[in-house]
Parts: C-alpha cells; sequence; structure tokens
C-alpha cells in the first residue's frame, strides 16, 4: 500500500518591513508634489507619521485620500516631525523658515522642492545646527495641479536634485538620498545653488528647443 501525496498549505511569509528613514514627516503645502510626496511616503513606509498642513479645504481632501494621518492648519502640529518638507511657494518658505526654530521640538531634517534655491537657501543659513537644510527639487513630468491631482507613483523614475551647499552633515543628506530614493525618485546630489541654477537653466533651454523630447519638467 502506497502512501497518497499530501499537499500540506503553504504559510505566505509577510512582506518585509522596510525600516522608515524619518518616523515623523511633515509635508507643509499638499498641492501636486506636497500631497504626492505624502502618498508616497504612506506607501513607503507605513509605520511612519505623515503630518499635513494646508488650509482646511485641501486638509479634507487629503483626508478623504489618505495622504496623511494628521494635519492641521496650524503649523504648531509639526512640532515633533523629523522631517520637514516645504512644499509651498517660495514666498511661502521664506516666511516659514523663520519661525522653525520655535517651533520645532527637537531635531529635525528641512528641505524644500521650489525650483527657485538662491533665496530660500539664503534664508535656511539661519537655521540652528539641529534642524539642517538641504535644497530639493523634484523634476517631474507635471507642474500644475492640486491634492485631488497627487499620485504615490509621480517620482517613480525621475531625477530629484538635493543641494548640499554646507556639506557638513553628509548624514543628513545620506538620510534624504535614502528618502527620495524611497519615493521611487532618483536623487542627484549638486553641491551648490549655483551648480543647481546651472542644471535647471540648461533643462530648460533643452525643454524649449523644437526638437525636445521634454523628458524633465522644471
Amino acid at each position: 500500500m502506497t502512501d497518497s501525496l499530501r499537499l500540506l498549505p503553504m504559510v505566505q511569509a509577510p512582506p518585509p518591513t522596510v525600516p522608515a528613514v524619518f518616523e515623523r514627516i511633515a509635508v507643509v503645502g499638499l498641492g501636486l508634489v506636497g500631497g504626492s510626496i505624502a502618498l508616497a511616503a504612506r506607501k513607503a513606509w507605513p509605520a511612519s507619521l505623515v503630518i499635513g498642513v494646508d488650509r482646511n479645504a485641501v486638509l479634507e481632501r487629503a483626508m478623504i485620500r489618505h495622504a496623511v494621518d494628521v494635519a492641521s492648519e496650524d503649523l504648531v502640529i509639526i512640532s515633533d516631525a523629523d522631517l520637514v518638507v516645504l512644499a509651498t511657494p517660495p514666498e511661502a518658505a521664506l516666511e516659514i523658515i523663520p519661525i522653525l526654530d520655535r517651533t520645532l521640538a527637537s531635531d529635525a531634517v528641512i528641505t524644500d522642492v521650489g525650483s527657485m534655491k538662491g533665496e530660500v537657501a539664503r534664508a535656511a543659513r539661519a537655521l540652528p545646527p539641529r534642524l539642517p537644510f538641504v535644497g530639493g527639487h523634484p523634476l517631474t513630468d507635471e507642474t500644475d495641479g492640486g491634492i485631488d491631482d497627487a499620485r504615490s507613483s509621480l517620482f517613480a523614475g525621475r531625477p530629484w536634485l538635493l543641494v548640499d551647499e554646507t556639506r557638513e552633515r553628509p548624514d543628513v543628506t545620506a538620510k534624504l538620498v535614502e528618502f527620495v530614493e524611497g519615493l521611487g525618485a532618483t536623487p542627484v546630489t549638486l553641491a551648490s545653488v549655483a551648480d543647481h541654477d546651472r542644471l535647471v537653466s540648461f533643462l530648460r533651454s533643452r525643454r524649449s528647443a523644437p526638437d525636445d523630447d521634454r523628458s524633465a519638467q522644471v
């Protein structure tokens, strides 16, 4: 008598947990780019807390889309963040940067997403050492839109410029590189605002050329 072959049920292992680069991510400004950062961060690191700051009407849409975990119009909500992404127009970022020191209760990394780097970078130099600033600039196929247009795949395979002028905290830049990669983008580290502006100027000139394939919007 031969034993019949019995197939045992296979227990599927849970997917590996990716360690969070930042545990408390604050996104100030939830338009197309900021909203997409929030969605991509929640997808990449489900255990991280994503904090949103914007107008109430925008925050309601962000909550409906599960782009953020907590939200408020009041900047005080970011007090415990360990990463602050300024996804606002440059003029709004210039108003926020001077109050970050008294708003943030602990050490945090500060970055932005704007294509205009000069004034923001100069303002960030006044931040205390516990709030290191590294400029950021994702290059995407789309530049216009709001929270309803945001999607977690916006940065997939796209360049993301990181401008580290001081180079005093390579650990901070390394964490931002890891963060950007987690969002699906390809980080490109630059040493100065001048390098950034030259590259952006070159990309804009290519975009305006007749035969340009418009592969990178700035």
